[in-house]
């Protein structure tokens, strides 16, 4: 093992305090979640700069197109973060036990169900398109909008996937900086082709989609490079003997929960950005207006709030990150007691600053809506949404503190529960019954999101509880020991 991973390693397993460690790996992490979310928010504020045609606000209409088409596309890539919690939970052990040759083993088969998975998703997705955004409600013109923009994008998946592999694979060793690397030049060439094509090219849409797909496609050789010549990490060794179908089977097995899970969460994603977006069109009926129009501030308004709402809560998401490495090396290595330390610590830095995001953000979330849009209607929902979004970021930190120790832990299967709940039993019954049983207005659909927030605290306590913080793997990871675990 190399010095820097060695140092990597004991910062994992022996330095204290625990807090110091966590703060100094989650940087790099952190830095990589802000570059990915640019580049969609890059998306949306050159789209945003579309100057209105004949009065209609051409700008809201594409950036709703592109929030419609959101939780659709993370329904797809739900299965590659799933993989990924899988390859970085067992990658993660073998590297706490010692267990260099199965970390190898188990690098090598996630890049394999990566890649396979991306393309069999691209196909599916670039079909089925038109018959899902049809489905959810999406009508007129933006409904050739998110068509067209899905379709573009339905071709990163295979790049994206190998993307989670890496960064799996990479995060298990302690590796954070390496991502963060690749990210960058992915960003800089989506913030220079994005402008170009969208504002001095006229592609509209069609340059927001084919922006991000180039700067997804061009870190696929840098990817691959690494893996085969780290300077640190795990090698990857591209040999018929190093693929096993039974290792395929328990990376499938260990990422079946997390990927249903967040698979469930992005349908019911799916279901409430179609609630919200009828409801608009309610809006402007009822009061005469032009459906299709103004109808689009209630949607834009929720696709800008949650775009701003990625950023704030990335120190808590980079520590979360961290957080499920410092349990899955410390299960690995058998260290119960600071694997359980660790999950402590991690819950009390994440609340800690989901507090001082809200406090700092609140007061200037209007000023920040504008950035993106100059609708007044759009502006005046995006503001009220954040009010309430951001009142929920600390109970956001408490969730996602949990959601990673159980992924670190191998136990994806209350991953799965806790987010379920969250969604299909808490939050859409109450966003339906408050928006259609009362006078509340959109506020209803956001008191829905606050109030199923808070309900998750009581119930990630029981799941921790029932945490068994075992090791998933075992030393050498032979054929059959990967299917009996």
């Amino acid at each position: 093992m190399d010095k820097t991973r060695e140092l990597k390693t004991e910062i994992i397993l022996h330095e204290n305090p625990l807090w110091k460690g966590m703060i100094k790996l989650s940087v790099p992490v952190f830095l990589v979640n802000v570059l990915k979310t640019v580049h969609d928010l890059v998306d949306g504020f050159f789209l945003g700069q579309i100057p209105p045609v004949d009065g209609v606000y051409v700008s809201t209409m594409m950036q709703t197109a592109v929030g419609m088409t959101w939780a659709v596309f993370f329904i797809f890539i739900s299965f590659g973060t799933g993989l990924s919690v899988a390859g970085n939970a067992l990658i993660g052990q073998c590297v706490g036990k010692g267990d260099e040759k199965g970390a190898q083993r188990y690098a090598s088969n996630t890049i394999l169900l990566a890649l396979g998975l991306g393309v069999i998703f691209t196909a599916i997705l670039y079909i089925f398109t038109p018959a899902i955004m049809t489905a959810i409600g999406t009508r007129g013109q933006e409904l050739e909008y998110s068509i067209t923009y899905l379709r573009i994008r339905a071709f990163e998946l295979p790049f994206l996937f190998l993307s989670f592999a890496f960064q799996a694979i990479r995060q298990a060793t302690g590796d954070t900086m390496t991502p963060v690397i690749v990210s960058v030049i992915s960003i800089v060439i989506n913030i220079i082709l994005t402008p170009i094509l969208i504002l001095v090219l006229n592609w509209g849409i069609v340059g927001a989609g084919v922006s991000t797909l180039i700067a997804n496609v061009l870190m696929a050789p840098i990817m691959l490079y690494v893996f085969m010549k780290p300077r640190n990490g795990v090698e990857i060794i591209f040999k018929r003997n190093m693929f096993d179908k039974n290792l395929l089977w328990h990376l499938v097995k260990v990422s079946i929960p997390a990927s249903v899970g967040q698979a469930l969460q992005a349908l019911g994603f799916v279901i409430l950005n179609s609630v919200i977006y009828t409801y608009g069109l309610q809006l402007i009926e009822s009061s005469g207006g032009i459906v299709g129009e103004a109808a689009n501030s209630l949607s834009a308004a929720y696709y800008i709030g949650n775009r701003i709402n990625s950023l704030v809560m990335f120190p808590a998401m980079a520590i979360s990150s961290v957080l499920a490495i410092y349990v899955a090396q410390n299960i690995g290595a058998g260290n119960i007691p600071r694997a359980k330390k660790s999950f402590r610590t991690g819950m009390l830095i994440c609340v800690g600053m989901m507090t001082i995001g809200m406090l700092v953000i609140i007061p200037f979330r209007e000023i920040l809506v504008r950035l993106f849009n100059s609708d007044p209607t759009t502006i005046a929902f995006a503001s009220e949404y954040m009010l309430f979004l951001h009142l929920g970021l600390p109970l956001m930190g408490i969730f996602q503190t949990y959601l990673s120790t159980f992924q670190g832990s191998g136990d994806t299967k209350y991953t799965l529960i806790m987010a379920s709940v969250r969604l299909w039993v808490v939050r859409l019954p109450l966003v339906f019954g408050l928006l259609y049983l009362t006078n509340l207005g959109p506020r209803a659909i956001w008191y829905g999101m606050l109030i199923s927030n808070i309900a998750m605290i009581p119930l990630g306590m029981y799941l921790y509880s029932r945490v068994n913080f075992l090791p998933k793997v075992r030393n050498g990871v032979s054929r059959q020991e990967a299917l009996e675990n």
